[in-house]
């Protein structure tokens, strides 16, 4: 009971650290978008089962010691790992995080620990925001009943596509929104580059602040929803000149996403395997 009481406390204190530090948010091409699933869902194409889905498999990801962190992450390929952003589990120091967690926003949410020890980051120690920025990682036991939404290769994602970003919680938003409730926009592929590196990655014009790395890029193929991305860089976030700024990379009014295919794919679908063989 003490060790929930303080893991408790200090998710309370991460919230208050969060919020104090939101002076702003990096809000490209005017007014921020972001909302609730529930308000603006229906206007974004969702329908009531494609939002229940949203709820089951994506939500918080958070680490206590040695420093706390959060963010947002999803079920990836199987229902019994997690696609994040990798900085979420190192402090500034490059220590790696421990006493992790991933929280769906389900009714009831589903809390599961997370086995930060078997993840497959993309690099360690890893640079946060780089093309290396990524950790597939499995939790301590599976949720059952939910199915994470696909990864389509054949379709390549480019510039133009639509996209339905999901954060559990962002700081910063000018929206309120209950912590229970993930937060969606839509927003736009802007380019997408030719990576030399592991992964693949592309530019976007969706809103974003502390917390939101982790986020899941959803998009349409042949109408279905697929899972396209992950958010990995917010951008100048904390750079007030930028809030409402047009779309500029050079002047970091921009967000970037790494693609789920490449090494993510990869590590997604070895991780898969090796817990599958150890059942």
């Amino acid at each position: 009971m003490q060790g929930v009481l303080r893991r408790a406390l200090a998710l309370v204190a991460l919230g208050g650290a969060l919020a104090a530090s939101a002076a702003t948010a990096n809000i490209i091409d005017g007014t921020d978008d972001r909302d609730s699933i529930l308000d603006i869902g229906p206007s974004l194409g969702l329908s009531k089962p494609e939002i229940d889905r949203i709820r089951a498999v994506s939500g918080y990801v958070g680490c206590f010691l040695p420093t706390p962190s959060l963010g947002s992450g999803a079920l990836f390929l199987t229902n019994r790992q997690i696609l994040t952003a990798g900085h979420i589990f190192f402090d500034d120091n490059g220590r790696r995080r421990s006493n992790c967690f991933f929280k769906t926003q389900s009714i009831p949410p589903v809390k599961v620990d997370l086995l930060v020890d078997e993840a497959r980051f993309g690099a360690d120690p890893l640079k946060a925001g780089s093309n290396y920025d990524f950790a597939v990682v499995p939790l301590a036991e599976p949720i059952p009943r939910v199915e994470p939404f696909p990864v389509d290769t054949d379709v390549k994602i480019k510039a133009g596509d639509a996209l339905i970003v999901v954060t559990a919680h962002p700081a910063g938003m000018e929206k309120v929104v209950p912590n229970e409730v993930p937060v969606v926009q839509g927003c736009t592929v802007r380019r997408v580059p030719v990576s030399t590196s592991i992964t693949s990655f592309y530019r976007t014009d969706c809103d974003a602040s502390g917390s939101s790395s982790g986020g899941m890029q959803l998009s349409r193929v042949h109408g279905e929803l697929v899972y396209r991305g992950v958010t990995i860089t917010t951008g100048l976030w904390r750079d007030p000149k930028l809030k409402g700024a047009p779309y500029d990379e050079r002047r970091g009014s921009v967000t970037t996403a790494l693609g789920t295919d490449a090494a993510i794919l990869e590590a997604g679908r070895t991780l898969a395997i090796f817990d599958r063989f150890l059942e």
